[in-house]
């Protein structure tokens, strides 16, 4: 009976999350890595945040350079590229490899250069309506630390990809009565506070447009706290706390430089 042990565990980690665990990328094998999972009697498994690699105990085959694995991995939510900083300008897939690593040999390293084709690279995606991976993933079983967990009673490899999250100005749109008044957005964080500009947009149905001066890192869980007042009317509160941003609602505007920029867009009537 074979005994399976895990040799490497891959975690993908996001800041756009509030607890940092990236829970919705999906990865797949390619057919190359499938005939070298077979050959090396290797099972893959998939974690909330990744995958993790078992080897078979009994298998007496010795990793060589061939023994590379490459994942390509898929997003299931369709905003990920926009508030993961490191897709902006990006030709996709992502690369990243396990040769390429940080100096506490913790995370895999994003590669300027796209992954080299495999030999059966053409027989993938080739049908209508395919997608094009997110990431491109090879893990090298070349290294000696893979044999030396494979071989020994050593714990697995640990790496992790990790992401960073997205800047972007917040636009608040406000309606009805509201626009009819002196509105000032005061920020409550103890922070650096994040002051806003009145747009000089013409904005329909006699609304009003306010702008942050700097961009917000995105969030899942935004914890901004922005207070809506009244400035002709000794700074009278109208709003306790105004709803916050989200990546649903995108757009292009214009800062008070005439510079285009992406705003999230948040809309208040009352």
């Amino acid at each position: 009976m074979a005994h399976f042990k895990p040799i490497l565990t891959l975690a993908i980690e996001h800041l756009f999350f509030s607890d940092g665990r990236c829970t919705n990328l999906v990865f797949t094998t390619t057919p190359a890595t499938r005939r070298v999972l077979q050959q090396y009697q290797l099972a893959v498994k998939a974690e909330d945040t990744g995958i993790a690699i078992f080897a078979d105990q009994e298998c007496s085959v010795a990793f060589d350079s061939e023994a590379l694995l490459r994942f390509e991995v898929f997003a299931q939510d369709p905003y990920f590229s926009f508030y993961t900083l490191e897709t902006q300008n990006k030709k996709l897939p992502l690369y990243y490899s396990s040769k390429n690593i940080t100096a506490d040999n913790s995370s895999l390293v994003l590669l300027d250069e796209q992954p080299a084709e495999s030999h059966d690279a053409r027989l993938v995606r080739t049908k209508p309506g395919d997608r094009t991976p997110l990431l491109s993933v090879d893990i090298d079983l070349s290294g000696a630390e893979f044999a030396t967990v494979r071989q020994a009673e050593a714990a697995p490899v640990a790496r992790t990809i990790k992401f960073n999250t997205r800047d972007i100005y917040w636009k608040y749109y406000f309606f009805g009565e509201l626009a009819k008044l002196e509105l000032d957005i005061h920020d409550l964080s103890s922070q650096v506070a994040v002051a806003f500009d009145p747009s000089d947009e013409v904005v329909a149905k006699n609304g009003k447009a306010f702008i942050s001066q700097i961009p917000i890192a995105m969030n899942s869980a935004p914890k901004q706290r922005f207070q809506l007042k009244d400035k002709s009317n000794a700074g009278k509160i109208l709003i306790k706390r105004l709803p916050n941003a989200g990546v649903n609602l995108i757009s292009k505007s214009r800062d008070l430089r005439g510079q285009q920029i992406l705003v999230a867009e948040i809309y208040v009537n009352q």
